[in-house]
């Protein structure tokens, strides 16, 4: 995977000195494994937000997901209106 970093970004959240007068005009590229990457909680709601149904699709598309989803919600006793099922 390889993330591309417009340098006005990079400008306007660097925290080192300019060494030169000119600004810097290339955009930064970084190239990573999903190994490599981490999210905090609150990053990871936002993905999830702005690509639900692009999740629900893949959960959808794999057995496996779908059965490890399931099983997810039945051990927090979720119904199928999300909220939490009191009844045992």
């Amino acid at each position: 995977m390889i993330v591309t970093i417009p340098y006005r970004f990079i400008e306007e959240h660097a925290w080192c000195v300019k060494e030169y007068s000119e600004p810097y005009a290339e955009d930064a590229q970084y190239e990573f494994s999903v190994d490599e990457c981490e999210f905090d909680y609150a990053d990871l709601k936002d993905i999830v937000e702005a690509y639900t149904d692009d999740i629900i699709d893949i959960l959808l598309g794999d057995r496996r997901l779908v059965k490890e989803l399931l099983k997810k919600l039945r051990s927090r006793k979720i119904d199928a209106e999300g909220e939490k099922n009191a009844k045992r």
